[in-house]
């Protein structure tokens, strides 16, 4: 089968305390500080097989997410850009969906011919994470398209109890192709409301909510706050091609924050009350960071989801005077979040499709991922 490989060299900084465990299974838990060199190739590679507890789906749809596009983007010493867990070489790709072709011989929720998308994250299910209740947080994870096989590939070995059935998707969409190319912009979509209505407390239909970058996951979380009823959503973005895409699928607030001063238009939308909802998925945090202190609504949720290159200086004083909070959130495993943004998208409340904007065939890997590289795009998908 056809598949989409990333390789580099493992040449861990001087500074860069490996431990045993990255040595022995060459996965670092900070790709930044070990790998370098990264080359992406096209490549022929066996048919997985799956598991006992394993679907085999022929994947039909898979975005490039920017965390893909960081693996490829090096420094000037040619370390990658992510900086979380990876091991290479490994074929990529994590947001995805298709038709399951084989099933294992435990698998019990699933059966041939089911179209199906699945979470990254797989767990155990019995260290001490798992057990709390934080599944995304397992001390013995391992991840799609990071740390084993991913989904750009034309098949995809997967977890039974990571997938989820998106036939549901057959009320909102005319054919199969469509319904498939929208299931593919679940998992993007699963990472703000995994932060808005899993990490945050508090946030209510009605409820201001403002968005630093319409990249993809700030679309598609724009799509989920309206869904779920924010009074307003108001979104900064410095992308021309972006803002033009947000203002196409009909959010009328749309900022180049370059131009306009976001906190006098967040005061000026909210009638002087301030944002109650703040998503950081710009990751220039250094510039968000003083709009949204300076912006609060009382009692404001801010969500934190982008994987920012450096730390904001935080004005603690104007979060406890507005009595705000600051919610990590990264991931969407577990707490039935994928299923809940299936049902929104199988009621009409959330659409992504307008937010894809170019697919191109996985034997054109390469221009896909230069295309999704210039970051005008809402997603570039890669047709199986």
């Amino acid at each position: 089968m056809r598949t989409v490989v990333i390789d580099a060299d493992w040449e861990p900084k001087p500074e860069y305390d490996v431990s045993e465990r990255e040595h022995r299974t060459r996965r670092a838990m900070d790709a930044s500080g070990v790998w370098k060199n990264s080359t992406l190739e096209v490549e022929t590679r066996e048919r997985p097989t799956p598991g006992s507890d394993e679907v085999l789906v022929r994947v039909r749809y898979a975005g490039i997410c920017g965390s893909d596009l960081s693996m490829l983007a090096t420094d000037e010493d040619g370390y990658v850009h992510y900086s979380a867990y990876a091991t290479f070489p490994n074929v990529i790709g994590h947001e995805f969906a298709g038709e399951i072709v084989e099933t294992g011989a435990d698998v019990r929720l699933f059966e041939e011919g089911d179209l199906v998308t699945s979470e990254v994250t797989d767990y155990c299910g019995r260290c001490n994470a798992c057990r709390q209740g934080s599944p995304g947080h397992c001390n013995r994870f391992e991840q799609l398209g990071f740390t084993i096989s991913g989904a750009f590939a034309e098949f995809v070995a997967v977890p039974e109890k990571l997938c989820w059935n998106v036939s549901p998707l057959r009320n909102a969409y005319d054919d199969e192709d469509a319904l498939l190319k929208a299931a593919a912009t679940i998992e993007p979509a699963t990472i703000t409301y995994h932060g808005l209505f899993a990490r945050a407390e508090g946030i209510l239909p009605g409820d201001y909510h403002v968005y630093h970058g319409a990249g993809p996951i700030g679309l598609t979380g724009m799509n989920v706050s309206r869904g779920a009823g924010a009074g307003a959503v108001i979104a900064f973005e410095p992308s021309d091609e972006r803002r033009a895409i947000a203002r196409e699928i009909g959010f009328e607030h749309v900022y180049d924050p370059l131009e306009r001063d976001p906190v006098d238009v967040i005061d000026e939308v909210t009638n002087g009350e301030g944002a109650d909802v703040h998503v950081e998925t710009s990751g220039a945090v250094s510039q968000t960071y003083p709009v949204i202190e300076d912006s609060l609504a009382e009692g404001a949720n801010v969500v934190h989801i982008s994987n920012a290159g450096s730390d904001p200086a935080i004005a603690l004083r104007k979060y406890q005077g507005s009595t705000a909070q600051i919610y990590g959130a990264e991931g969407h495993t577990g707490q039935r979040i994928y299923p809940r943004v299936i049902r929104m998208m199988a009621a009409g409340r959330v659409d992504n499709s307008p937010i894809v904007t170019t697919t191109m065939a996985l034997s054109d890997a390469d221009d896909a991922f230069e295309r999704a590289a210039e970051r005008v795009d809402g997603k570039v998908l890669l047709e199986m």
